[in-house]
């Protein structure tokens, strides 16, 4: 069971819900059933672009002239046009509307799309919705288009929280969900539509003026309010459409645009890592203990007696020997464990604030020409900027991470005291000799999106039409600054965990006043490795860039064929550039102390329990930089220099070219309709990677090329039956190219230890062969019912293994080996590592897949047969079930011989939540709407650690989120709203290990309200 952690009563979907029903019977009981908003049609010419030219055959036949979109003023009517939609559809496709966007309490794409059957939210800092899951598979399988050309989108975050996302995967937080008109999930292959998703293909479609019938200007403002910031902030949202008959035909114009500022605040605990007891050179024994720990060196004091200069060993030890001998007890199965692999603890205990301040700024511009009813041109436009400072504020015991060699940390610190739990989750201890730090980080980071599409259509004939498309979709993350400043407190005594009250936030007992500046220094190293502070630095940018051209046609046979060919050229670039700095604590000048150069950090721990500190002292960045700029990466400010020679610079190129075809039928037999598509596509990739090596003081590029061909069936078939049911049937084959980062031929290599790190430009893509079955109920207007059910058959998966191969097998230089003035060339005693020999080499790696199956039921129930006001009441609910079974390698065991004995664990994908489902409960008539939405998924695992450091997985918690909004229509053209979100402030937590269940991060972010006008010209 999930402990409680706040003293106040948390909202029930349930009272929500039941408080929208009072209101709105209360407030229009007096209305009549038909005076709900009716659906509102125009006519409008249908995307030209080709991949959304795949319109049902029935609505294919149809001319130009004669084919609607539905431009929806109201939520149930914008359910409506999303449901004909997926009626019309030939694969499995969900999509969401117009204002059934803009009117969800959603900060941007990403929490929409939480809405969608089979999807589910990862959240990123200040627990906004950053990306997407779809049926267990994570970001990185997904492929996201924006007016119909794939786009990356590439955030920072904190490094608990996923880090600076390098992925394919696309970051939905850069953009305001005001800005889109259309969203669209393609879950099922279709050989028309370009290939290289696992999970899902998402479409992203801006308003264009032919969507609209006249002229029409739209402005909005919004106050943001968040109960842990404390903070109220503006956004603002503004659109202005307009179109023209002229001599040369139809012509329209639209500028949209949106603009919110807000600060996403975090509070919590991390442990950063777990760690056995026996990692970092273990703990320092006390008298007595058979085995001194450490071994007696007088360059940092230690003897007999003391751990260090000034450090006595003071351990209890009973306690140190039951901590010290548990051998892997309940964590793992590694075989014959070492002394202390079995007691486990946080490697840095801290506290963490996160308050991150960000803009995000998004402009769209759309041209459209519509000569005749045979020629359309359209000219899409896109600008995006999403610019973060985020400030994070730790309070920490360093000592648990420390080891002896470069800072001292836990071979100086004593156990005084412990205690195990029922798991052997190690939840008490108390210790002397331990290192306190307090931390200041400033991250500041942009991400600049910038898109141009071109596309259109001609038809030639009553049975010959032609698309074209041509765009461009570059995003850039620039992170000129993340710096980092520590001040720290050595050897405190009295430091203590204690996780026994509460299993998320323990009490941390510092054994000092951390909110006194002078408890802390800010020095140079001591000569026996003390430290007494540090600096770190990293500039670092992201860009993607990604261009698509394609033509293709289309050729009615008759009224039951079409057939339709294309071909496209791709070339998507990657690049990735971080440079480091840093160095340890600094001389102060004279007078000027640690309370000089700090701050107070205050009301930090609201839901946290009483016993974490409201305030500790910590780094003020400006006014240490006022004294030493430790950004000016120069020479006058020692360690603030750029580390050139181990930068990361890394870029991938992929040029693909691919053709498909295709044929579209629609025949009626046996008293059914059967309609669908069958076609093939095939796609060729050559991946040019290329990384800096740091080769003997020089840089070097190191380049892999890797040429693959795919040929990729498609079929899908829907049989449409009697009473409006339709039997849907998809089968095909997809595929999912490597991360960027994964091909990046990038080496870390040690002679003296014989490990190298590498990436592998080699690597193939995960390709799978996909079926489908869903059957879907339309038994009244505005609604459905489906139950559907998958099966992906992986045949292989990519992950980080561990082998042994000799050195000059690896195609790296041999000059890599050199370290120390050691010679390769002469085997000197000095250099264990030759090029012949074996080394132990980590790299991601193709290794067997495995089955993913799974269930999904969707209903949407307007309640067309109530009577009276309940007649505007509305229910949407989903279900996702999904099961995998993947191999994973976990390690090469006996790693001190040659033989490769790879053990394997079978488990589920990371980021895969078995079970996930939605609800909404709306109400809606022609001046009043309400909604409250909630989103559940179930715990999924963020990483296998397959037993290497004691530990099988780590866990993400259920979590389950409510939303709810109101909006009533003043007058014609103003409406008011009110939105709630994330009502009860649900946690995010991981946890480390399945039997023990450590709490790796525990963190919340607050409840929000936004209040916000909108008027229509």
């Amino acid at each position: 069971m999930r402990s409680t952690r706040y003293q106040g009563r948390r909202l029930r979907p349930t009272a929500i819900a039941f408080a929208i029903a009072a209101l709105a019977a209360q407030a229009h009981a007096q209305q009549e059933a038909a005076q709900a908003a009716p659906d509102q049609t125009q006519q409008a010419q249908q995307t030209a672009s080709p991949q959304q030219d795949a319109a049902a055959p029935a609505a294919r036949q149809q001319s130009d002239k004669d084919q609607t979109v539905i431009v929806v003023t109201g939520f149930r009517a914008s359910l409506n046009s999303a449901l004909n939609t997926k009626k019309n559809s030939d694969g499995i496709v969900d999509v969401i509307k117009a204002e059934d966007i803009a009117k969800f309490p959603d900060a941007n794409l990403a929490e929409s799309l939480q809405r969608v059957p089979g999807v589910a939210l990862a959240r990123g800092d200040g627990g906004e919705g950053k990306q997407i899951t779809v049926r267990g598979l994570n970001a990185g399988f997904t492929r996201v288009r924006i007016n119909g050309i794939e786009g990356v989108a590439a955030t920072g975050a904190s490094d608990i929280n996923g880090s600076t996302n390098r992925s394919r995967g696309f970051d939905f937080s850069v953009f305001a969900s005001e800005l889109f008109n259309s969203l669209e999930v393609r879950k099922t292959s279709e050989a028309a539509v370009e290939e290289g998703s696992l999970g899902a293909t998402v479409d992203l479609r801006t308003a264009r003026p032919f969507d609209f019938k006249d002229r029409t200007i739209t402005v909005g403002a919004q106050e943001f309010y968040n109960d842990l910031s404390k903070k109220t902030q503006p956004r603002f949202t503004g659109l202005i459409s307009d179109r023209w008959d002229t001599a040369y035909g139809k012509f329209g114009a639209l500028v949209s645009g949106a603009y919110a500022k807000r600060r996403a605040q975090e509070e919590g605990y991390e442990a950063v890592d777990i760690l056995s007891a026996n990692a970092d050179n273990g703990f320092c024994s006390p008298i007595g203990a058979a085995t001194q720990n450490p071994a007696s060196n007088p360059v940092k004091g230690i003897n007999a007696a003391n751990c260090g200069f000034g450090v006595p060993r003071t351990g209890n030890l009973a306690t140190y020997n039951d901590v010290m001998g548990r051998t892997d007890n309940y964590g793992g199965t590694v075989a014959n464990p070492a002394p202390g692999s079995g007691a486990f603890h946080p490697r840095i205990p801290r506290y963490r604030r996160s308050m991150t301040d960000y803009e995000r700024t998004g402009i769209t511009g759309s041209l459209q020409w519509r000569a005749n009813q045979d020629t359309e041109v359209n000219l899409d436009l896109m600008y995006g900027k999403f610019e973060n400072k985020r400030y994070d504020n730790y309070i920490s015991a360093i000592s648990f991470g420390r080891a002896l060699a470069t800072a001292n940390g836990k071979a100086q610190t004593s156990i005084l005291e412990s205690h195990f739990n029922e798991n052997g989750s190690w939840d008490y201890g108390k210790f002397n000799d331990v290192d306190i730090r307090t931390e200041g980080l400033l991250d500041v980071y942009t991400t600049t999106f910038k898109q141009h599409v071109l596309s259109g259509s001609h038809r030639f004939s009553d049975r010959f039409k032609v698309n074209f498309l041509h765009g461009t979709s570059n995003s850039e993350l620039d992170e000129p600054m993340r710096a980092t400043v520590q001040f720290d407190a050595p050897n405190v005594d009295g430091f203590s965990w204690d996780f026994r009250n509460n299993r998320n936030v323990p009490t941390l007992n510092f054994g000092i006043d951390v909110a006194n500046p002078n408890s802390f220094s800010f020095a140079p190293q001591e000569v026996d490795g003390t430290l007494h502070g540090q600096f770190v630095g990293r500039f670092l940018n992201t860009q993607n860039k990604l261009r698509t051209t394609e033509i293709n046609g289309a050729f009615d046979v008759n009224d039951n064929l079409v057939l339709k060919a294309g071909f496209s050229g791709r070339k998507n670039g990657w690049s990735n550039v971080e440079i480091g700095s840093g160095g340890n604590g600094l001389t102060l000048p004279a007078g000027v102390t640690v309370a000089d150069i700090s701050q107070q950090i205050s009301g930090f721990g609201k839901g946290l329990g009483a016993s974490v500190p409201s305030s500790w002292a910590a780094v003020d960045l400006d006014k240490l930089r006022a004294i030493y700029d430790i950004e000016c990466h120069c020479s006058a400010v020692p360690g603030s220099e750029y580390a050139f020679l181990t930068q990361a610079n890394r870029s991938v190129e992929e040029k693909i070219n691919a053709l498909y075809g295709m044929v579209d039928f629609n025949y009626d037999f046996a008293g059914i309709t059967w309609r669908g598509n069958v076609g093939v596509r095939g796609a060729e990739t050559k991946a040019t990677s290329m990384a800096l090596i740091n080769v003997a003081g020089q840089l070097k590029p190191n380049y892999v090329t890797k040429k693959y061909r795919d040929w990729l069936p498609a079929l899908n078939l829907t049989a449409q039956l009697p009473k409006d049911v339709f039997l849907r049937f998809s089968a095909g084959k997809t595929l999912s190219r490597p991360e960027y980062v994964d091909l990046a031929p990038s080496a870390t290599v040690s002679g003296q230890s014989g490990t190298v790190s590498i990436g592998n430009g080699d690597l193939d893509p995960i390709r799978a062969k996909t079926y489908d079955l869903q059957a879907e109920w339309y038994y009244d207007k505005g609604a459905m019912v489906s139950l559907g059910v998958f099966r992906k058959e992986i045949d292989s998966f990519i992950q980080t293994v561990s082998d042994r191969v000799p050195y000059n097998t690896l195609g790296l230089p041999n000059e890599l080996l050199i370290f120390s003035g050691c010679s390769i060339t002469g085997g000197t005693p000095g250099c264990p590592t030759q090029p012949g020999d074996n080394v132990v080499v980590s790299r991601k790696v193709n290794t067997p897949g495995g089955p993913l199956n799974g269930l999904e039921f969707n209903l949407q129930a307007p309640f067309n047969f109530l009577p009276g006001v309940w007649k505007n009441f509305g229910l949407l609910a989903n279900y996702t079930y999904v099961k995998s079974k993947i191999t994973y390698i976990t390690r090469v065991d006996n790693p001190s011989t040659a033989a490769n004995e790879q053990l394997t664990l079978q488990a589920n994908f990371t980021g895969l939540s078995p079970k996930a489902h939605n609800l909404t409960l709306y109400y809606e008539d022609a001046k009043f709407s309400a909604r409250a939405s909630l989103a559940h998924r179930s715990s999924y695992l963020n990483a296998v650690q397959g037993d290497v450091q004691g530990h099988d997985f780590t866990t993400v918690d259920p979590m389950t989120n409510i939303d709810a909004s109101i909006s009533y229509q003043l007058t014609p053209n103003l409406r008011i709203s009110l939105e709630g979100q994330n009502l009860t402030d649900e946690p995010l937590r991981y946890g480390r290990d399945t039997q023990r269940n450590d709490t790796l991060l525990y963190v919340h972010s607050g409840r929000s309200a936004v209040v916000g006008l909108t008027y229509k010209f």
